[in-house]
């Protein structure tokens, strides 16, 4: 999958340093919001992709696990 594609398809979350993603069987797999572990208001699965989002912030978020 070509990277534009990938974040086309996570959105905000692609480049966000408080997304994580998650490896899965499936060549998607899964985005989660750190967030959600101190703030209800994020979903911690959030459905891809984010348009807006006012908890972004940009960075490279972590490491595909």
């Amino acid at each position: 999958m070509s990277e534009e594609r990938s974040t086309t398809e996570k959105g905000l979350c692609a480049d966000c340093r408080h997304a994580r993603a998650i490896r899965a069987a499936s060549e998607r797999g899964y985005i989660q919001c750190l967030r959600s572990r101190t703030d209800p208001r994020y979903p911690k699965w959030p459905r891809l992709p984010i348009l807006s989002c006012p908890g972004y912030e940009q960075g490279e978020g972590e490491e595909m696990v």
